[in-house]
This record gives structure tokens, sequence and C-alpha cells, in this order.
């Protein structure tokens, strides 16, 4: 959670479920799964099953992140 919230990508290892319906180039969003809460958006890198793989690599790319500028803005 840390690194996500630092601006990190995702790796594949960190995921632990995914829509189905997500494609290669979708834009996701990623959630701290202890408290369900939103931390970032990103663009998948894999499909769903990609993403589930727990396959070595990034899998999201971080575009926005919870305390990034953006967010910030809104405050």
């Amino acid at each position: 959670v840390p690194f996500v919230t630092n601006g990190a990508d995702v790796m594949g290892p960190g995921i632990l479920e995914a829509d189905p319906s997500v494609a290669e180039g979708d834009l996701v969003w990623i959630r701290d799964v202890r408290n369900k809460m939103p931390l970032a958006v990103g663009v998948s890198l894999r499909s769903a099953e990609g993403l589930c793989s727990k396959e070595p690599g990034k899998a999201i790319k971080t575009i926005h992140f919870v305390g990034d500028k953006l967010w910030k803005a809104g405050e």
C-alpha cells in the first residue's frame, strides 16, 4: 500500500483479484484489500487473467493516486 500511495506502478504478485472484464489498456482502480478504499487509478498492462496470474513485473501503470496533485486540488 505505501508504494501505491506514493505513485508506484502495481506489480503482478501484489494483485489479489481483478474484474474478469478487464482488458489490456483499460482504466482500472486500485483499492486497499483491508478497508476496500480506493488508492489509485491506473492503466492495465494485462488482461484480467494476466492480472490474477501472479506473474512478476508491472501489471498496472499508475496515473493518479491518493495525495497527488490532482487529489490535493480537490481538497
